[in-house]
């Protein structure tokens, strides 16, 4: 591995890069921190680049090269190796895992970025990474989710649109009939642990009907609250749509006289 020092100009950040957040404030005032350090104590670690024509292709060391350039710096110490496409990537996104203090989002794109240069094979993505094999397969889960749901598992803590990885995870069990994005928004006052609870039970009936979500908001609501209604809410066995259906309260009065006219009056309600 040969270590030059390279016009700063001839450097640009390789589009493999996983790191798409690093305009945030944190990323900000952590390249502002690390250009002080530079001041004091230099670069001690060089970047890694590889050459790309008469440019240098950036594949670890992004940070670092910002905060060289807030310098004014004229060249940078740079380990330049010779390495495929597939690689650098693999190098990119270890050195940004063990490096970075990554956002949430991020994780979720390099492990799963990390698996498939890996080919999918997991025992390889845990010994480069060394996290454990329950919380990478926990990021893999909802990597298929929408940039937009992604970006709520980094909003700040008082947000109220913010969700745990947890709450990301039950999303990926919803029907494909369902936006995901719209489940959030019937339950954005909920809590975390509401919204497993309100979207566990939503799934659980199997119904395609967003709308009930609002009577599950109701129901979590009222039992966290403990405030007992009676009668609760019946349900149906739906035999064409293979499901149970709730019952409308607006029909409440109309299939007790239904069942009372069939039972001779004999009804006993519970």
């Amino acid at each position: 591995m040969e270590v030059c020092n390279v016009d700063i100009n001839k450097l640009y950040v390789s589009s493999i890069n996983v790191r798409k957040t690093l305009s945030s404030e944190d990323d900000e005032s952590n390249i502002n921190d690390l250009a002080c350090d530079i001041i004091t104590n230099g670069l001690i670690n060089p970047i890694t680049v590889r050459v790309n024509n008469d440019k240098y292709e950036i594949i670890a060391g992004q940070r670092r090269y910002l905060a060289m350039k807030q310098l004014n710096k004229d060249t940078i110490p740079c380990n330049i190796i010779n390495v495929t496409t597939q690689k650098a990537e693999e190098i990119s996104l270890v050195e940004n895992v063990q490096r970075n203090q990554m956002t949430t989002s991020d994780k979720v794109r390099s492990y799963s970025k990390l698996y498939e240069v890996y080919n999918g094979d997991i025992e390889k993505v845990i010994s480069a990474i060394h996290i454990s094999k329950q919380t990478i397969q926990k990021y893999l889960k909802v990597s298929n989710l929408p940039d937009q749901i992604l970006s709520l598992l980094d909003a700040g803590t008082n947000n109220e649109h913010k969700i745990s990885l947890d709450v990301a995870i039950e999303l990926t069990k919803i029907s494909n009939n369902i936006s995901s994005i719209d489940v959030l928004n019937k339950l954005t006052t909920l809590t975390n642990s509401q919204k497993i609870n309100a979207i566990k039970e939503f799934n659980l009936n199997g119904d395609d009907d967003i709308d009930e979500l609002d009577n599950i908001k109701e129901d979590i609501a009222i039992k966290e609250n403990n405030i007992i209604l009676s009668p609760s809410y019946p349900y149906v066995f739906d035999s064409i749509l293979k499901k149970n259906v709730r019952i409308p309260e607006s029909l409440f009065e109309e299939i007790v006289n239904l069942i009372k006219n069939k039972t001779g009056n004999n009804l006993i309600y519970c």
